[in-house]
Order: structure tokens, then sequence, then C-alpha cells
């Protein structure tokens, strides 16, 4: 099975039940063995209850799922069937029903992102390396596809990551690098910066919730390249730090404090405190074990728990985080999933 590697971003944060807000949030992942999408409420301790419906029914080998941050809709990704699925979803017990038919995609998409306001989605296709770029309607969910769609990326992409505020785009592929878009109004999408250097062969790429650095997992070289935000263009943080084996996602908290990086061959987490600069210092106790293979990483809006889906061992591991990045498992940790679960997303 293909290893879906791909990013994602502060915009598929897990959130947890009683934060501000006052709404009940939810936490979603799927994985390309079973057709469906595997559902869980997020109680304030970090454990997670299934909830009513799960798993609901997808497309053939799901590789990605979204939330829109209005909570109105959510769409999956079918590599199987290269479209994209849209659902209702009910804010107050989070079940999810079919919304409109699928829309096709290009080859292979492997990773979604949706802009802050919840007017476009994108999908990072690795079979045909291009993104393909949508209007979302506010009223009924359908997505249609922006002018000039899709647009050309680095040659097999295996992730991406939107700015938290909507304005960039960061593609990374094994053997070209990290690629900049500028993200324009109407969705569409143009080159800001030619493809750069981010290590032996970067996996996954992710930008801090404050849009000051990116980050990419070098997965060859067993390492994380750090990047400064300036303007339009990316400028290389001068060294970068060593994680586990073959790290293959990385997580930033909301408060832009720590990076938690999933490494899938040695079965843990790496964890980084982030200076002044961007440059990455190894906290006290890393890295921390987790299960079997872990695939991605997120966390909750809050900050407070960190979530890996675990392809080897079929499971979601839970996570304190501690005020020192360190973390400690949840009790109950971890719960089993009936699939090899590839991404996580959640509610905001």
């Amino acid at each position: 099975m293909k290893f879906v590697r791909a990013l994602s971003l502060s915009l598929f944060l897990v959130a947890f039940t009683s934060c501000g807000g006052g709404h009940r949030h939810f936490i979603y992942t799927v994985g390309q063995a079973t057709e469906g999408i595997f559902g869980f409420e997020e109680a304030a301790s970090g454990q997670l209850t299934s909830i009513g419906g799960s798993p609901f029914s997808t497309g053939g080998q799901p590789t990605a799922i979204a939330v829109t941050p209005s909570r109105a809709f959510a769409y999956v990704l079918s590599a199987g069937g290269n479209a994209i699925a849209s659902y209702n979803f009910d804010k107050s017990k989070g079940g999810l029903t079919v919304a409109n038919p699928a829309v096709p995609t290009g080859v292979n998409p492997i990773a979604i992102a949706i802009d802050p306001s919840s007017q476009h989605l994108y999908a990072l296709n690795q079979g045909s390396s291009n993104i393909s770029a949508y209007a979302i309607d506010g009223t009924t969910g359908i997505l249609t596809p922006v002018s000039g769609s899709p647009f050309a990326t680095v040659t097999n992409p295996t992730s991406f990551a939107l700015t938290a505020k909507g304005d960039f785009l960061y593609v990374v592929g094994p053997t070209q690098g990290l690629e900049s878009f500028t993200v324009h109004s109407d969705g569409t999408l143009a080159v800001a910066q030619a493809a750069i250097p981010a290590g032996v062969s970067p996996a996954f790429v992710t930008v801090d919730p404050a849009d000051h650095f990116v980050y990419a997992a070098d997965s060859a070289g067993n390492s994380v390249v750090g990047f400064t935000v300036s303007g339009s263009n990316l400028n290389p943080i001068s060294a970068s730090v060593s994680a586990g084996t073959t790290p293959s996602a990385i997580a930033i908290d909301p408060q832009s404090k720590f990076v938690f990086v999933a490494n899938r061959g040695s079965n843990n987490v790496s964890v980084f405190s982030i200076g002044a600069s961007g440059a990455l210092t190894q906290v006290q106790g890393s890295p921390f074990t987790s299960g079997t293979g872990p695939a991605f990483v997120t966390i909750d809006q809050a900050g407070s728990h960190l979530f890996v889906a675990d392809q080897g061992s079929s499971d979601i591991a839970e996570f304190s985080i501690a005020g020192n990045g360190s973390l400690s498992p949840v009790s109950g940790s971890p719960i089993s999933v009936q699939t090899t679960p590839t991404w996580i997303a959640a509610t905001n």
C-alpha cells in the first residue's frame, strides 16, 4: 500500500470538548485499507469516544479528510476513485451525511487543505503532479473548479501546507524540494518561488500558525529542515536537526512553541522547541514512544493534546502535552481503528 504523506497544517486541528466557543469537537481519521471514515468526540482529558454512525461510508482508498472551518461540510479524498466526496457535518453530534455527488481530482490525490474562510478547497495529486483547486458553495457545499485548475507542482509531490492566513501554499517533492505558491482571492495559484532544496528527500511540509516558519520532514536524511518566511520567499535556517528514523509528518502547536515529528521508522515522536530565529532544540525526554509506523500527527486547538495515526498498529495514540513540550499517554491510549490510519482531521 502506498504510504500517504501529506500536509497538513493548522487548518486541520483536533479540537477538544471544553474549549472556548462552547461547542462539541470531533476528530476523524481515514486510511486506505477501509472504505470508511472513523469519527470520535474528544473529551477535555483528550480521550476519544466513537460517535454515532461511525464509521461513515466513503470512496475507495480514502487518503485525507478535512472539515471546513465554518463547521458546515467535510470532504474526503479517494485515491481509488481519483475523486472528492462531500458530506454535511452535524455540528451537535459529529455525524456525516453525503451532501453531493463526488467530483473528480487529478491522479492519486493524497492531501487536502481548506482556506480559513471556507471558500476554497485544494487537493494535492501525487500521480499527476498538480493541485486541483475548487470554490466551495457556502450553502450546498458543491465544489466548482477555479479558473486554471489544476496547477502544476514539483514532480511526485508528497505534501503541501496552506498558511493560516490562506495567502501562501507550500509543496514538497522528494527530488525537486520545496516550492511556494501565492494564493489569490479567487482561489487561483501562482508560483511565488521556484523549488529550493529541502534536505535529501522531503516527505512532509507544514507552516507554523504565526506564518513565520516552514518546516519539512526529510525522510531520507532523518532530519527536519527549517525556513524563515520573508514575503513570498523562504530562506533556509542555518542547520537541520536530527529526528528519528524516517520522519513522516509534522505538527506545530497553536502557539508556535513546539514542533512534533512522527518518525515512521523508529515508532516514536520527536519534540522540539522553536527558538526566536526558528531554530529547533529537542526537548527533554524526546523522542517519545508511539505505536507502530506513525504516519500523521495533529494537535488540538488548545495545544494540550497530541494525536498520532499509527499506520502499522492500526490505532490512534493520544498524548497530553506538558508546558515544556514533553508527552505523556492519555488514559486509555491507544484507541484501535479498523483501518491503517494515515490522516487525522477535526473540527475547530
